[in-house]
């Protein structure tokens, strides 16, 4: 089941938007109310951005990777 990507934005780079949103959002509760930042909400968000970072990175290298073989000829069998 392969699809090629359509668009500008995937799944990794959604998750980092979301992941940024909500850790602004921590750092603007902790500003506003004078409370300490719930630390493992901030934790979650943070290995979330971290993981969806390092899969932007595979998925590149994996893409270059594949752009960069000629490709198969479907006649052959």
């Amino acid at each position: 089941m392969k699809r090629k990507q359509q668009g500008f934005i995937n799944f990794g780079t959604m998750t980092l938007i979301v992941g940024g949103l909500a850790l602004i959002g921590l750092l603007y509760y902790s500003a506003q109310s004078g409370h300490e930042l719930p630390l493992w909400p901030a934790v979650v968000v943070i290995l979330v951005n971290i993981v969806a970072a390092g899969k932007i990175v595979l998925d590149t290298k994996k893409a270059k990777s594949l752009g960069a073989k000629p490709p198969e000829q479907a006649t052959k069998r």
